[in-house]
């Protein structure tokens, strides 16, 4: 019945313009650029440059921060500018700073290429998922965000093989055409061309393709004018408590790619292939996310992803029990399975609930609880390998993991008794 009803919307979703399959080959590379260095970016610092746990997550917070930051005003400039030019100006941006990142010899250089690339990379989220929403055949949509978040992780689980055979084959550094890189920014080095492929992607987009739905024509262009409509609802208001709740789940994923790295590595050897188990994860769900949407689409939205971020949520307390290899991958499979029901469904229903036109406004304002979370996810990552897992000295990481979890899993629990006031009714047009 599941193979069925994926049959059934690939089928509809056929029907969308070629625009929407741009859109998903550039996703894809975009995902390789960004969970390559997102997943290397504490190891570099602390490897090449001798920076603290501390001051390494410092860094990593900051500048997921700044991605914050400006992924609050990106959906209202993605709105006013256009998807093609919005996605264009995002391509360029991160093409210059993982490509200068990857050729800077020193520190100074990696904080500039970080700052630079801040803007690509916030704008292309709400950009893109609000181009799903435009560009895919209005019987398709929810199908549409599922094999969005397919594509998104394909992009990640190739981060698995690139992150393990580049640290494997390059470990004492690599020299090309008389440039010399460590292995962290040969990783880097492929981020860039990734994003420079999604230049010309960029510039082969029509901003309003046959088949489109069209903005209305009372909408504003002006992206302050597009901030006060959007505020302005009640709707949104109720959309914002939700998605605040649910930061707290949204954080694992952040302690997946700054603390676990560390301390698997610390756990189980320095030659651990983290990054190969991390693999795990994406590849669930490319298999799994096309099914688990056809299975839950006559659901609506709320409690699908209520009931999988609370297994989200117990999935971290697998390591609090025990410092196995064993108990890693439990911890990546229970998130994995939470992750296939609840985060396609997020994507579906922001972009349902957003009047027409405003997709990327809500999106991007949708990142605001993680704005306010991110810093300290950093900063608690670092302080807490330092005192549970440090480099070297007595560990107790399963103190560490029992923490996370707990706070983790306080959210779900709250939002199943706020259901009543916090499930948002969806727009139907």
């Amino acid at each position: 019945m599941a193979t069925a009803s994926v049959l059934v919307d690939l089928r509809a979703l056929a029907g969308s313009p070629r625009e929407l399959w741009i859109v998903y080959l550039m996703k894809f590379l975009e995902s390789v650029g960004y969970f390559t260095m997102y997943t290397m970016l504490a190891l570099f610092l602390t490897d090449d440059f001798s920076l603290s746990d501390e001051a390494a997550g410092g860094v990593t917070a900051t500048w997921t921060t700044a991605i914050s930051i400006c992924v609050f005003v990106a959906g209202f400039i993605a709105d006013a500018m256009g998807v093609r030019r919005a996605l264009l100006v995002a391509a360029l941006s991160t093409a210059v700073g993982r490509l200068l990142i990857a050729f800077t010899p020193g520190l100074g250089g990696v904080y500039l290429a970080l700052a630079l690339g801040v803007w690509g990379v916030a704008s292309m989220k709400p950009t893109m998922n609000g181009a799903i929403r435009g560009y895919a055949a209005p019987a398709a949509v929810a199908f549409a965000f599922s094999l969005y978040y397919v594509v998104m992780n394909l992009g990640s689980f190739a981060q698995g093989p690139i992150i393990t055979n580049f640290r494997e084959w390059f470990k004492g550094g690599v020299t090309v055409l008389g440039w010399q890189f460590s292995s962290a920014q040969a990783i880097f080095l492929v981020g860039g061309a990734c994003s420079t492929v999604n230049v010309l992607l960029a510039l082969c987009l029509r901003e309003s393709p046959p088949g489109a739905q069209p903005v209305p024509a009372s909408a504003s262009r002006n992206p302050l004018s597009i901030a006060r409509e959007v505020v302005s609802e009640r709707t949104f208001w109720v959309f914002m408590a939700f998605v605040a709740l649910l930061t707290m789940v949204r954080l694992i994923f952040q302690h997946a790619h700054l603390t676990w790295p560390k301390y698997a590595l610390r756990s189980f050897g320095d030659d651990f292939a983290f990054a190969w188990y991390w693999s795990i994860n994406p590849a669930m769900v490319i298999v799994l996310a096309p099914f688990a949407t056809a299975l839950t689409r006559n659901l609506k939205p709320y409690p699908v992803i209520v009931f999988g971020s609370i297994i989200s949520a117990l999935s971290v307390f697998a390591m609090a029990v025990s410092t196995t290899v064993a108990a890693s991958v439990v911890f990546i499979v229970t998130l994995s399975i939470g992750e296939i029901l609840w985060s396609p469904r997020l994507y579906e229903y922001t972009a349902t609930i957003a009047p027409r036109g405003r997709e990327s406004s809500y999106m991007g304002l949708s990142e605001v609880p993680m704005f306010l979370a991110k810093p300290f996810a950093g900063i608690i990552s670092g302080y807490m390998l330092a005192i549970y897992c440090p480099a070297a000295g007595p560990r107790d990481p399963q103190t560490m993991w029992l923490l996370i979890g707990a706070c983790t899993l306080a959210a779900p629990v709250v939002m199943l008794f706020t259901r009543r006031w916090l499930e948002a009714p969806e727009r139907s047009g």
